[in-house]
């Protein structure tokens, strides 16, 4: 292009930088238009995937949970409804054949569990051995230097008291290190055959629930002389104080002693407290130590029910949250694709609001049949995080609109 100077010669105009300018703004403006959400995903598409795995198996956890969580807490109320007390254990109550029941009072067995080779005995509903032999077992160690960690790995050996068999065949450097085939004597738990509280027998679901095991502190030397006792416990060695591979200790231990008042909740049938089960299937055979109401054993099952639902609540948002910082580059794109989500989820905390806003949803939308104002305050709780998000983040929602519009 051409124009003329002030001497009206022809002078000849550069308007190349001029539009290199202009170029330049075209492409500095088509670098701020986000990519589609298919591109996206194609360059992480190893974390989508991870995050969709996680999400998925976040949701299910928590269906799952709260399905329980309803099903147990419907189950306790059913059962609640059609309990009857029995006043006095002592006598029998034909006319309470195939009711829930509850009872309070002294257990009584007809026998006591013993251990003879010990000397031990105990009128008690459950009694346990346990069983440990002094094994060599395998240390593995890899060392690091400078943050680099070398190919070759060091072993080393020790003796320790295990109550499993140890497999010396698979150890690394087996010369000197041999740990017997089996060990000669086995643990286990004998448990009474008749235990009553008064003259209601206890069946062997209710008395399997006995667990409360108290080591047994008897400081009657047994007659064998290859059996020492030291501390509560029983060797099965030469030297107590420098045991050898293949030496055994057992230790016992008794739950639900004769005299100790305990309350139940079961079934009557034929005498005998067995389980019951409600419409929905679920188990109802309670038993605690002491003496309690029945309000008091409900109360109790729903503090257990209650502490068990929100840990596995919260282990079910933890995963949402990890699917959710997987699936954020995805999120991020789709929300900036779209007016409207762009208007309504703050960016800036995208995988808290997401985690905690499905979390209710699914929490909520499972107690909607069994209590109903609950179950939907939750479900419209479910916004809160999106809602609080957004307020909060006033300032970075105009500037990513105004990042958006360029």
């Amino acid at each position: 292009m051409y124009r003329t100077n002030q001497n009206g010669q022809p002078q000849r105009v550069n308007n190349e930088p001029e539009h290199r300018n202009h170029v330049s703004d075209r492409q500095q403006g088509s670098a701020h238009v986000p990519m589609s959400v298919s591109e996206q995903f194609k360059e992480s598409w190893l974390t989508a995937i991870i995050g969709s795995i996680l999400f998925a198996f976040g949701m299910c956890l928590l269906f799952w949970n709260e399905g329980r969580a309803v099903k147990v807490a419907h189950s306790l109320d059913e059962a609640l409804r059609s309990i009857v007390s029995l006043p006095n254990p002592t006598k029998a109550f034909p006319e309470f054949e195939g009711r829930v029941v509850h009872l309070t009072g002294p257990l009584s067995i007809s026998e006591p569990l013993t251990e003879p080779e010990y000397g031990v005995i105990m009128a008690a509903i459950k009694l346990k051995r346990r069983v440990q032999m002094y094994q060599w077992i395998e240390i593995e160690e890899e060392r690091s230097f400078g943050g680099v960690t070398e190919e070759d790995k060091n072993y080393y050996y020790t003796t320790e008291w295990k109550d499993k068999l140890i497999d010396s065949d698979q150890f690394y450097i087996r010369t000197g290190h041999h740990n017997p085939r089996e060990i000669p004597i086995k643990s286990q738990v004998q448990i009474a055959h008749e235990v009553k509280i008064g003259t209601i027998s206890l069946g062997s679901e209710l008395k399997m629930k006995f667990t409360d095991f108290v080591e047994v502190t008897g400081d009657e030397r047994p007659e064998r002389r290859d059996i020492k006792l030291h501390s509560g416990l029983y060797y099965h060695c030469n030297d107590l104080w420098n045991p050898q591979v293949g030496d055994i200790r057992i230790q016992f231990s008794y739950a639900g002693k004769v005299g100790d008042v305990y309350s139940v909740v079961g079934m009557l049938s034929e005498g005998t407290i067995v389980p019951y089960y409600t419409s929905h299937r679920e188990e109802i055979l309670l038993q605690r130590k002491h003496k309690l109401t029945v309000d008091q054993m409900f109360h109790l099952e729903h503090v257990h029910n209650y502490w068990r639902t929100w840990t596995i609540r919260g282990l079910g948002w933890l995963v949402l949250f990890l699917a959710a910082t997987c699936l954020a580059n995805i999120l991020k794109t789709l929300i900036l694709n779209s007016n409207f989500l762009c208007g309504i989820i703050a960016i800036e905390s995208l995988t808290m609001s997401v985690s905690m806003s499905i979390s209710l949803l699914v929490i909520g939308f499972a107690w909607v049949w069994y209590r109903p104002v609950i179950g939907l305050c939750l479900a419209l709780a479910s916004v809160i995080p999106f809602i609080y998000s957004t307020i909060t983040s006033g300032p970075q929602t105009q500037q990513r609109d105004n990042y958006r519009r360029l």
